[in-house]
C-alpha cells in the first residue's frame, strides 16, 4: 500500500515538474492574452515579431483593436480599407503595416480614376464596406492556385469574415456586385452557377447595367458623315 502511494506521490510531482516546465517554455503573454510570434510564426500565418492576440478581445488600445486574432489555429486580420469591389487591405505585419488583398476569383466592376468607372463599381465597393470593413477576416489560398499574388504584388485570397463566417467572395457574385474571374481554382465552377443564378435572378449589376445599357447609344447607332462632308461639320448630330 505504502508503494502505491508512494508511487503515485512520484507521479504527480512529475506531473506538476512538467505543468511548470511547459508553461515557462511558452510565450509570454500580456494581460489580454496577446504577444509577439517568436517562434512557429509560418504556421499561423504571421510575421517574425508580429504582435497579435489569442481568442476574442475588445479593448479600446489601437495596437489590440488593430492585432490577428488566433481563434480555433486561425489567423484573422483587420481589415483597414476597401479599395473598390473586390480589393481590401488588411493589416499585416509589424507597426501597422497594411498589405493589399484582391479577392481570389472574381472580378468587380473597376473605378480607375483615368478612367470613366465601370456600371455599378460603386455599388460594389459599397457592399464590400458593408460586408468587411473594419472586420476581422480569414484570408486563404485555392489549394492549386499558382500564384501567391498578382502582377500589382496583391495577396490573392478568399475572405472569410470571423462574425458571419461567410466568404466575401461567394456572396459577392451571389447578389450580383461582382461576376467570375477565369482562374485556375478549385471554385471557379461553384461561381459561374452562382453567377448564371444572379443573371437569372437579375441581381445587382446584371438588372442595373442592363438598363444602362438600353439607354445609351450603341456603336452600330453612330451616325458617320455623308460623303463630301468632314468629320465635325456643324451639319453632323
Amino acid at each position: 500500500m505504502r508503494n502505491a502511494t508512494a508511487g503515485t506521490a512520484i507521479l504527480i510531482s512529475l506531473f506538476l515538474l512538467f505543468s511548470v516546465a511547459s508553461e515557462a517554455s511558452q510565450e509570454k503573454k500580456d494581460r489580454f492574452g496577446c504577444h509577439k510570434c517568436t517562434s512557429e510564426c509560418e504556421q499561423y500565418d504571421l510575421l517574425k515579431n508580429e504582435y497579435h492576440c489569442h481568442g476574442t478581445i475588445s479593448v479600446q488600445s489601437t495596437n489590440i483593436q488593430i492585432a490577428p486574432r488566433i481563434i480555433d489555429g486561425k489567423t484573422y486580420r483587420r481589415v483597414a480599407n476597401v479599395l473598390d469591389g473586390d480589393t481590401l487591405t488588411v493589416y499585416y505585419g509589424v507597426g501597422g503595416k497594411k498589405e493589399k488583398v484582391r479577392l481570389l476569383g472574381i472580378d468587380a466592376p473597376e473605378t480607375s480614376p483615368r478612367e470613366k468607372a465601370e456600371c455599378f463599381s460603386q455599388q460594389a465597393t459599397a457592399m464590400l464596406k458593408e460586408l468587411a470593413h473594419n472586420k476581422h477576416v480569414l484570408l486563404e489560398k485555392d489549394k492549386i492556385q499558382k500564384d501567391d499574388k498578382d502582377k500589382y504584388g496583391r495577396l490573392l485570397r478568399y475572405v472569410t469574415v470571423l462574425e458571419t463566417n461567410m466568404t466575401v467572395n461567394e456572396q459577392l457574385i451571389t447578389s450580383g456586385h461582382a461576376k467570375t474571374y477565369p482562374s485556375l481554382t478549385t471554385t471557379v465552377e461553384n461561381y459561374k452557377k452562382l453567377e448564371n443564378n444572379a443573371k437569372a435572378a437579375k441581381a445587382g449589376m446584371w438588372d442595373e447595367c442592363a438598363k444602362e445599357k438600353k439607354t445609351q447609344p450603341q456603336p452600330g447607332d453612330r451616325k458617320f458623315p455623308l460623303k463630301g462632308e468632314r468629320y465635325g461639320s456643324n451639319n453632323i448630330n
